[in-house]
């Protein structure tokens, strides 16, 4: 008996990742989770933007500077790849920038934390 598998049942690994530090963030953004490790969480998201700035999109822009075939495993040219990504990151960064902004950072500073009660 032959099943088809369904063309979409991989993710490049750029889209792999922006799935994976979207969960991360979406640890932090939970009001469940005790502040710090919402606050941790929010640290970790960051971390990992860096590193995939650092290795993945860096790496991307060079094989597509040097001429390398780049595509997506779902058919998207490496420009589209990395124009989704941007764009995808980009949005994840606000939610980031919001969450510190408007709730981790004004409770921990209403719980004495000095460090994030200073200029803003």
């Amino acid at each position: 008996m032959s099943h088809e598998l369904p063309a979409d049942r991989y993710l490049d690994r750029e889209q792999s990742w922006v799935r994976f530090n979207q969960r991360v963030l979406e640890l932090a953004e939970d009001d469940q989770i005790p502040l710090l490790e919402r606050a941790r969480f929010l640290a970790i998201f960051a971390s990992n933007l860096d590193e995939f700035f650092m290795v993945r999109v860096a790496g991307l822009m060079r094989r597509m500077a040097a001429g390398f075939p780049v595509g997506g495993v779902d058919g998207k040219t490496a420009d589209q790849l990395l124009q989704s990504t941007l764009a995808q990151t980009g949005l994840l960064e606000s939610r980031h920038a919001a969450v510190f902004a408007e709730q981790v950072k004004p409770a921990l500073t209403s719980r004495g934390s000095r460090s994030c009660a200073g200029r803003s």
